[in-house]
């Protein structure tokens, strides 16, 4: 796991919201692997207070559900900065949560996302069959990349 030792993992979503849930699922099965805890953060939506907390890590992940269809029902990509931040009281997305840690903290973390396809966003705590088959081919392809 020496690749991920200064990697924050984050995983965004609801899981009382049936495939919104894939990212609090995904964090689930990294600690069944016996991931370090210390490194996962669960959350509902970003804030820009997050940026601060990014700050402090060489590389972070964020994965969330995602409402397009992929190829491969996910995929996982390098993210960069918002060229420009808009601010919400709701949620901020993730590449400007790095524009904010960029501009205030002259911090640049190598920065991935990984998006998994989700289907149904009823209020229930399961996932479709077909978003838990795109779950384990994601995190399949994700233990190779990180171990």
């Amino acid at each position: 796991m020496r690749k991920l030792d200064k990697t924050l993992i984050i995983g965004i979503g609801n899981n009382t919201r049936q495939d919104d849930g894939l990212g609090w699922c995904f964090l689930d099965k990294l600690v069944e692997a016996g991931f370090n805890e210390d490194q996962l953060l669960y959350k509902y939506q970003l804030m820009v207070e997050d940026a601060e907390l990014i700050s402090e890590y060489e590389t972070v992940i964020f994965v969330d559900a995602n409402k397009t269809t992929l190829d491969k029902g996910f995929s996982i990509e390098r993210f960069y900065p918002a060229e420009k931040v808009a601010f919400s009281t709701h949620a901020v997305p993730p590449n400007q949560i790095l524009n904010l840690c960029e501009t205030i903290y002259h911090k640049k973390p190598k920065a991935y996302v990984i998006k998994i396809d989700g289907y149904s966003w009823n209020f229930t705590i399961s996932l479709t069959n077909k978003a838990t088959e795109n779950l384990n081919n994601s995190l399949s392809c994700f233990k190779s990349f990180a171990f």
